[in-house]
């Protein structure tokens, strides 16, 4: 594997360990917007940051690999 898709893949990784995290906070979520509205904000806001992370690591992994390793045009 060459270096560019070394670092493809743990961009990857990366994307899913943010959905992981994301996607594990839906039960507390729930829980903490129908026992009390006043954290109901906060609550969405830390479910909904990771997994916006999330998809723009997993969807953006080759633009962001080709930021970081551009082609050359020797």
């Amino acid at each position: 594997m060459k270096p560019r898709d070394i670092f493809k893949l743990a961009v990857r990784i990366m994307g899913l360990i943010f959905l992981y995290h994301g996607l594990s906070f839906f039960p507390t979520l729930f829980t903490g917007i129908f026992g009390s509205a006043q954290n109901a904000f906060a609550m969405i806001l830390m479910c909904l940051w990771p997994l916006l992370v999330a998809y723009w690591l997993l969807r953006f992994a080759p633009k962001i690999t080709g930021f970081f390793y551009p082609k050359s045009e020797d």
